[in-house]
């Protein structure tokens, strides 16, 4: 249980936070040491990390509770939209980020690992509207953690073995590439490049293939640090949306055009000339 979790539990007015006096301070202490003679999972120090941030953050206490997105992540619960006031746009990120590192950085480390783990991509990207409140370790790690699941989607597409495809299904999803966007870089942009290839190069010797595809359509999701590359990326999915399109409305599985075969051989051959381009550097 972290503090926002006791928080809730205690069923505490978000909306006293900003006025709550010396004694309601008080108050809340003797429901605390209440609630903790009737449920051990509460813990003293969450306990007291409660009530110093009643006492001394409370800005960021009541940000953090008055935020659907991030009252959903640290409570585990899930209100509607109209259990909140309207969102606050001007917030010190410094703080909240400190406020999160001293008292939840546990949690949203745990957040992050149990989604990765399940692929749940998404789950991470719906809250990353507030990525900037986020403390940087945690950030590391989580970027440290995407690179080691690209460089196994790398391995395993090297061996160009189909059946190591179900151990790396997540290369099929938007979701994940636009996770990789968040942390964009010069490193992060030449595994895409390498990914692109070697995933270009297996499409073009199988234009059926729904996997290769559906790479190709899902990697537009990736914005790079290197602009041209989502250009590539872009019109590769375009050409095998193109393709796909063509086939369907022909009947063939031949049915390719000249167009759309150009498309994809020169979005190759571009990305190896800016691979060649970097290693230069």
């Amino acid at each position: 249980m972290n503090i926002i979790e006791l928080f809730e539990e205690l069923k505490i007015d978000k909306n006293n936070i900003l006025l709550a006096s010396p004694e309601d301070i008080i108050r809340i202490e003797k429901q605390i040491n209440v609630e903790k003679r009737i449920n051990p999972d509460i813990d003293v120090n969450v306990a007291n990390n409660l009530i110093l941030a009643l006492k001394d953050y409370r800005q960021e206490l009541y940000f953090i509770a008055s935020n659907r997105i991030l009252y959903t992540l640290f409570s585990k619960k899930n209100y509607s939209r109209h259990h909140f006031p309207p969102l606050q746009r001007e917030y010190d990120a410094e703080k909240i980020q400190s406020f999160i590192n001293q008292f939840l950085n546990d949690d949203l480390v745990l957040y992050f690992d149990q989604n990765l783990s399940q692929n749940k991509f998404d789950m991470i990207n719906d809250i990353f509207d507030f990525k900037n409140c986020f403390p940087e370790d945690a950030l590391f790690q989580l970027n440290k953690k995407l690179n080691i699941k690209l460089d196994s989607v790398l391995v395993n597409l090297s061996q160009n073995n189909s059946e190591n495809n179900s151990a790396i299904s997540y290369v099929e999803y938007r979701s994940f590439y636009v996770l990789l966007s968040y942390f964009s870089s010069i490193e992060m942009d030449d595994k895409i490049r390498s990914l692109v290839n070697i995933v270009s190069e297996r499409y073009n010797a199988n234009k059926l293939s729904d996997f290769y595809t559906t790479c190709i359509s899902s990697m537009q999701g990736y914005v790079a640090f290197d602009p041209g590359l989502t250009s590539i990326l872009v019109r590769n999915r375009e050409a095998a949306v193109s393709n796909s399109i063509e086939r369907s409305s022909s009947g063939s599985s031949s049915g390719m055009s000249g167009k759309s075969i150009f498309f994809i051989v020169i979005a190759v051959l571009k990305v190896l000339f800016l691979f060649a381009k970097c290693s230069s550097h």
